[in-house]
């Protein structure tokens, strides 16, 4: 599979070139050249510095896979157009080509200047037959894939978002993990941005698949487990308490579980649904917290009465569309339940498309997301 993507990236890369050095202009071939040297150059600086590295500093690294997008995507744009040009020698291809190549540098580099920093509230209500009365109305947060070391710093930005929450006036804030992109050290120093983040009667919280540090070297396997360790108490420190594996009652006959990473395959499946259920009742409105929302058609529906799923993990990809009735991302070739809500008879489950980003920096069309969920109760 990754021959042949690499395949149709060099293919795409020799088609836009070719027309761009045909015409002879200087420009042109200037612009071909700079447009070949950046691609190439960006996607080997970014290959060496996300290679088995265990850093808090992802600006180098992320920058080249920003560069890399801004001037891969469009090559790839303007192919299919191209060879039908050099196919047809009708100019109206190549031309139609050049248009949509620049039309997607220009979104992309708008979501790199803007999207990653336009955070948006999704609110919806949901209806349940054995939602407690008392529960009615109930209003809960969720945020998902904060991503921290991913910022840079960007302290000011952030802080508007968190007031963008706590404007909600929520009852309950869920953090559905992916809190750090690696180590624990990416959360020193944004402690008391996000202790920020205000619940009327509380806050809790997951880990997700990157909260582990699988993704990097480690000297030691104690020193793996004592970063791990050092991020759920930051959890702690920012206010959230952290569910691994556990259930709480939240109000009478109202149950929050929560679990560690379930993902198929390749990713961590330290989750264990069945040992978090057994000490919830069996008559109780069950609202779960997993990272991966295809822990949800693997594990929760058929086997469970749990009412409520929240997830996030796809980011939609950071890359897509949801405009004009339209909703797709690339993402949706891997997860059939990528973004928003879905049902599975009466079992819900929401995917938060993520608050911060990861590799790319940079928002096309699928922007970070605080999700207002309103539980009502059906027996009023």
């Amino acid at each position: 599979m990754f021959g042949l993507i690499l395949l149709l990236i060099l293919l795409a890369q020799a088609t836009l070139s070719y027309t761009l050095f045909e015409y002879q202009n200087p420009f042109l071939i200037v612009l071909g050249i700079l447009q070949i040297v950046l691609f190439f150059g960006s996607m080997i600086i970014m290959m060496r510095l996300f290679r088995n590295r265990r850093t808090s500093d992802y600006r180098k690294g992320f920058n080249a896979f920003g560069v890399m997008i801004a001037t891969g995507v469009p090559a790839l744009g303007f192919f299919l157009f191209g060879i039908v040009y050099l196919l047809t020698n009708l100019v109206f291809f190549k031309y139609m080509g050049y248009g949509i190549a620049v039309a997607m540098f220009i979104a992309i580099l708008s979501g790199i200047i803007w999207g990653r920093w336009n955070w948006k509230t999704h609110t919806i209500e949901l209806p349940f037959d054995n939602l407690p009365e008392e529960s009615d109305g109930l209003k809960i947060v969720q945020i998902s894939d904060i991503h921290v070391g991913s910022f840079f710093n960007k302290y000011d930005k952030v802080e508007k978002a968190i007031q963008q929450i706590n404007r909600l006036e929520a009852d309950f804030v869920f953090f559905t993990g992916d809190l750090v992109n690696n180590i624990a050290e990416e959360m020193f120093g944004w402690e008391p941005v996000f202790s920020k983040i205000q619940a009327k009667i509380g806050k809790y919280s997951i880990l997700g698949n990157h909260d582990y540090g699988d993704y990097v070297p480690w000297e030691k396997e104690e020193t793996k487990n004592s970063n791990l360790s050092k991020l759920i108490s930051i959890h702690k420190e920012i206010g959230f308490t952290p569910l691994l594996n556990e259930a709480i009652e939240l109000k009478p006959g109202f149950w929050l579980l929560g679990v560690e990473n379930w993902g198929k395959a390749p990713f961590r499946q330290s989750g264990e649904l069945e040992k978090t259920l057994e000490k919830v009742p069996v008559d109780s409105f069950k609202l779960l917290l997993s990272h991966d929302p295809s822990h949800f058609d693997e594990q929760v529906t058929g086997n469970t009465d749990i009412d409520l799923t929240l997830s996030g993990h796809t980011h939609g990809m950071q890359f897509g569309i949801e405009r004009f009735g339209i909703k797709w991302s690339p993402v949706s070739l891997r997860y059939k339940k990528w973004a928003g809500l879905y049902h599975v008879g009466k079992q819900f489950l929401y995917v938060n498309r993520g608050f911060g980003y990861l590799g790319f920096p940079g928002r096309v069309g699928i922007y970070p997301e605080i999700t207002e969920i309103v539980l009502r109760s059906t027996k009023k």
